[in-house]
């Protein structure tokens, strides 16, 4: 019986190598390439007005309706001039940067089209077109956020009407 046994476990042992010696195999490779790139990040952080958005590149502010003679609209002061009177805040930009050498960035601004007649849209000082781009500053540092002055002066001539606009930041790195 233990002959018959050793002899079993011995074909059996046998078969099972057999077994292993016969089964395929097959390899492959996967070749990665890419290149990694530099690349700007812009947010806009806070601004005037009821916004939503901030902390993204698409933030939106809504300033409701909006007189000489009425309230400013949350996050703004109202200015009364003899002709015209003027809504004032402040806009909050953050430029962030990755793989990158560039020490610090230029911001500009355009408005997305058009101002209505009798309304002025600035930043910083300067007044805003839809037609150029107004630089903001030339040496923005990376990872703050830059706050930047922002006026819009309606005259008292304007049209009650609309003044919806879009201002258009583009950051570029120096």
């Amino acid at each position: 019986m233990k002959v018959k046994t050793a002899l079993l476990v011995a074909v059996f042992a046998t078969l099972v190598i057999a077994n292993q010696a016969l089964a395929a195999t097959s390899s492959g490779t996967l070749t990665v390439t890419g290149t990694v790139e530099s690349s700007i990040s812009l947010t806009v952080e806070s601004a005037g007005g009821t916004t939503s958005g901030t902390g993204t590149a698409a933030a939106t502010s809504a300033l409701g309706s909006i007189s000489k003679y009425g309230s400013a609209p949350t996050g703004f002061t109202l200015a009364r001039g003899a002709s015209n009177w003027t809504l004032s805040s402040t806009v909050g930009v953050q430029v962030d940067k990755a793989n990158l050498t560039s020490t610090d960035y230029t911001l500009t601004a355009q408005l997305g089209s058009a101002p209505s007649s009798g309304v002025t849209w600035k930043l910083n000082g300067s007044t805003l077109s839809d037609s150029a781009a107004t630089t903001l500053t030339s040496t923005g540092t990376y990872g703050s956020t830059g706050s930047y002055s922002w006026d819009v002066v309606v005259a008292d001539s304007a049209a009650a009407a609309a003044i919806d606009n879009t201002i258009n930041f583009t950051a570029t790195s120096n």
